[in-house]
């Protein structure tokens, strides 16, 4: 049953609010002392707030706004106190959380940099001790430590689970009868709750001149059954994890809603601007938020999403040094749960409506089990764009029939390659043999001229190794007929220390500015051939000029081939 309030103040954060709220709050009215507001909003009408004096309901006041000084001086020279007759918008946030703390001692299951941001993210409540299984302490950050063996009483506690690869811990607790989220649950569903997440974005004064509506269409399943609806590279927010939760629930989820009121309001709080390029390319263009909002709707998410990205299985036959530094094949239960992701993925309906799907972000789709069960199962045949990412090694004739075999829509290829030169490619790419590598390119830019493969890119991540073959991998795409060659900065995934990442990569210490020699390669003609895209180096980025992007991976491409997605964009 909704409740009814009255509204006092529009603005930015009052549209906003009933974004995430108007399901749950009945408005009588709004009050705003403004006098350039309109009569009428939306379907609600405004009045000052002398309308109060003749106020005879019960019904609470909500404040909504930026400033809320003088509002609240209004109410409290009437009698009025805040918690009883009026409350602040952000009084309602925590009725988001679906997690509640029982009345138990709370503990946390971890001592890593999760366990470390939950404490930064100083929550609302007592953490008696911590767990951790591997490590030999007996403290962390001033709290007990203790092993799980020496604990008895396990119903009697509530626990944060607080490290990424987590599955045995959460086995092992409900072996012992505990159930998600009753009697444990995520730490990112403490550190990024939907109240935590909503008062970041309804109170981030920042905004920007375009859309982009990736958000509300796009998801990415990624390890651990973790879900993102962004690439995870320019998003640092998810969803929850396909093991706690349904997939329609999931989706659906306020989270989400909250997740997408931060591009509908403009703010794009949680997005990485010295990531994507929709901020790289544009420059800060940020507007002025001290206006009357629009009665132009914010748009919801999609029922389900259109764009589906698939990155859960590590299992690749390279060590690339700038990602692992052993071969890793999934075996026993890793293999056992990316299995049942990809089974789940296909029984639970998430490609029935799916129109462009991007397999694999992680590992090789050619050699892992998980990803060979979705490309090669009925559903994926009438997918209108399917996107693959490899290492190419693999990319043979034969595994190339197979993975077409009843496809009926367009196939998109991808191929991290990193080097230009047998010895640099072998060193970069370990256990990859460049002389194969050259033979299935050879191979991929037949398809290419064919038309059996509609889109071609080749990637290349910048490091201190290779940033001077940046030219000849440009001359390579161009030579096999590549739409794209692709430029990334390195990124540092755990695999160096502080002091190797500062040497390997080709920026300074800002993330943004490329060192000296990487700036003359970049002023090389061959750079500013058109077939080159500078991805996440910021530094002579193109202007991006568009108003709209519908979703990120399909704008990406569609500025190479402008007929690829032609369903969704104006061309010519």
């Amino acid at each position: 049953m909704k409740q009814k309030c009255i509204i006092y103040g529009l603005n930015r954060v009052t549209k906003d609010f009933l974004y995430i709220f108007e399901d749950r709050v009945e408005i009588d009215y709004i009050i705003d002392d403004d006098q350039n507001k309109p009569g009428i909003w939306r379907r609600y009408q405004v009045y000052k707030s002398s309308k109060l004096d003749e106020r005879i309901d019960e019904n609470p006041i909500i404040i909504c706004g930026f400033d809320k000084k003088l509002p609240q001086h209004e109410l409290e020279k009437r009698g009025m106190r805040r918690g009883i007759e009026y409350f602040f918008e952000s009084d309602y946030f925590k009725s988001l959380d679906y997690y509640k703390i029982p009345d138990k001692p709370v503990v946390v299951w971890g001592t890593g940099a999760n366990a470390k941001k939950l404490l930064d993210s100083r929550p609302e409540f007592e953490i008696s001790f911590f767990i951790d299984t591997h490590k030999d302490i007996t403290e962390f950050h001033g709290y007990p430590v203790k092993k799980p063996e020496h604990i008895e009483n396990w119903k009697d506690m509530f626990v944060i689970v607080a490290f990424a690869r987590d599955s045995d811990a959460i086995d092992f607790l409900e072996e012992k009868g505990m159930i998600y989220p009753n009697d444990y649950i995520n730490a990112v569903n403490v550190y990024d709750s939907p109240s935590r997440l909503l008062a970041q974005t309804i109170f981030d004064r920042a905004r920007y001149s375009f859309t982009c509506n990736s958000i509300l269409n796009h998801l990415e399943i990624v390890t651990n059954g973790n879900t993102a609806v962004c690439c995870t590279t320019f998003l640092e927010k998810g969803l929850d994890r396909l093991k706690n939760i349904s997939a329609d629930k999931m989706w659906n989820s306020i989270k989400h809603k909250v997740l997408a009121l931060s591009t509908e309001n403009k703010t794009y709080t949680f997005c990485l601007k010295n990531m994507c390029p929709l901020f790289i390319g544009r420059g800060h263009r940020q507007i002025d938020d001290t206006w009357v909002p629009s009665e132009e709707e914010y748009l919801d998410f999609e029922k389900k999403p259109k764009v589906v990205a698939l990155g859960y299985d590590s299992t690749c036959n390279l060590m690339c040094e700038t990602c692992r530094n052993e071969v890793r094949i999934a075996r026993g239960r890793e293999k056992k749960e990316a299995d049942e992701l990809s089974e789940r993925i296909i029984s639970d309906g998430f490609l029935s409506d799916t129109e462009f799907l991007i397999e694999a972000g992680d590992g090789e789709v050619f050699l892992s089990h998980a990803y060979k069960k979705i490309y090669m199962s009925s559903v994926c045949n009438d997918i209108p764009y399917i996107r693959f990412l490899t290492n190419g090694t693999l990319f043979t004739p034969e595994r190339w029939e197979e993975f077409k075999k009843g496809k009926t829509g367009k196939v998109m290829l991808t191929v991290s390659v990193d080097a230009a030169t047998k010895d640099t490619y072998e060193k970069i790419r370990r256990n990859g043999k460049f002389d194969n590598l050259y033979q299935n390119m050879d191979f991929a830019a037949e398809l290419k001229r064919k038309g059996e493969l509609a889109y071609f890119r080749m990637n290349f991540v910048v490091q201190q190794r290779n940033y001077e073959e940046m030219p000849l991998f440009v001359e390579w795409a161009k030579r096999l007929g590549c739409d794209e060659a692709f430029f990334t900065k390195i990124l540092n995934w755990g695999t160096y220390t502080k002091e190797e990442f500062r040497n390997i990569s080709m920026m300074e210490e800002d993330g943004v500015t490329p060192k000296p020699e990487l700036r003359e390669v970049l002023a090389l003609p061959i750079m500013q051939d058109p077939i080159v895209d500078l991805g996440t180096i910021q530094y002579c980025h193109p202007d991006t000029t568009e108003e709209k992007i519908e979703n990120y991976y399909m704008w990406e491409m569609h500025r190479k081939e402008p007929k690829l997605f032609e369903k969704y964009f104006e061309i010519g």
